[in-house]
């Protein structure tokens, strides 16, 4: 139960952050270094979890 609790709530978080990197953009603001690092790696993984879903 605390377990899905959790992965529901991380998910929410990861959802929060995308939005505040897109919105980060459309003002112009400087993302961080991290920020990148962290969208990059969330596209590639994505793009895995395409592949797989799509084989």
């Amino acid at each position: 139960m605390l377990l899905k609790k959790y992965d529901e709530n991380k998910e929410a978080l990861k959802d929060i952050g995308r939005e505040a990197l897109a919105e980060s953009r459309r003002l112009g603001l400087p993302i961080s270094a991290k920020d990148l690092e962290n969208e990059a790696e969330d596209r590639a993984k994505h793009k895995q979890e395409k592949r797989i879903s799509a084989a």
